[in-house]
């Protein structure tokens, strides 16, 4: 008992030192320091009623905010994947926020438990919710962290396989004849899918910035972790640069794709067949034992 006790201690002032070390307070971050210099929306007057679901917004939004300047770290236990969050369009306030909820509810379920337990006349040892606390806070923590990295794996590839179409389209732009910021900005435009409103946006800001859309779709591939989009951006700028056909350049890069993309699809249809072995082998097993477990019971009743 004295032991567990002791290695229970260890483990609580462990948590703690790495608790307090992620905590500590970063160095000031030049971007939030602009958005606190910003002119914000109106404030309501005193004479106006907030309800209590813009309170409430209010306060997880400042809570959401304060996270994200103190708390978030570029790497270790609380590092912000950024790039998967830019590309699933989701704030990183609102990703810190459900962070924090599952850290409680890991920290207070065995604690509850325990009072549960202990009402109904059985008490449990105090290790047992503190051990069960922070190992259920740690690994509900990471939840989201898996759930980001899952559904942002997935956008990235339909984005480009999106993006092979676009490409397609606007070559097919470009042998009509059609300039090459309408050959980008027109095939953007004939769908409401969400790769296509991306490009379609990145290139709109694009001419309203008066920049080069090659260059904005590089910062977008940077933005939301495509490499084609700045393999392409470079490629480009290479091939201007040099008096090269941009609709070899666009060929190409559409051969490319579509090969990388044929390979990682049979790749993961190879891997998915592999992994079939193994429930496909205990199946097999069970319909063996389960035709033959009659005739050698008989056999070994028999003997």
């Amino acid at each position: 008992m004295t032991a567990i006790a002791a290695l229970a201690g260890c483990l609580t002032a462990v948590g703690l030192i790495l608790l307090v070390w992620e905590l500590r307070p970063p160095p000031p971050s030049l971007d939030a320091a602009l958005a606190r210099i910003r002119p914000g929306p109106l404030q309501p007057s005193l004479f106006e009623g907030a309800s209590p679901s813009a309170a409430r917004s209010d306060a997880e939004a400042g809570l959401g905010r304060w996270l994200a300047e103190r708390v978030a770290r570029p790497t270790g236990m609380l590092a912000v994947p950024r790039t998967d969050l830019a590309l699933l369009s989701r704030p990183v306030e609102r990703f810190l926020l459900d962070k924090l909820i599952l850290c409680i509810v890991g920290l207070t379920a065995p604690s509850i438990l325990g009072a549960t337990a202990a009402l109904a006349g059985r008490p449990l040892s105090w290790t047992l919710p503190v051990l069960g606390g922070l190992l259920l806070a740690v690994t509900l923590s990471l939840v989201p962290d898996w759930a980001v990295r899952t559904h942002a794996r997935q956008h990235r590839r339909d984005f480009r396989y999106a993006f092979t179409a676009y490409l397609q389209l606007v070559v097919l732009e470009r042998q009509a004849g059609a300039a090459l910021n309408a050959a980008l900005e027109d095939p953007a435009k004939i769908t409401d899918g969400w790769p296509f409103q991306r490009v379609r946006q990145t290139l709109t800001r694009a001419r309203h910035a008066q920049q080069q859309p090659w260059h904005s779709l590089a910062q977008l591939g940077e933005e939301i972790g495509v490499r084609d989009l700045i393999d392409l951006a470079h490629t480009a700028e290479i091939a201007g640069s040099e008096g090269a056909k941009m609709h070899d350049v666009l060929v190409a890069k559409i051969t490319s794709m579509r090969h990388e993309a044929s390979a990682a699809a049979r790749a993961e249809a190879n891997s998915r067949t592999t992994a079939m072995w193994v429930p496909t082998s205990l199946l097999m097993l069970g319909f063996v034992i389960l035709v033959g477990f009659p005739f050698f019971s008989k056999l070994l009743a028999s003997g």
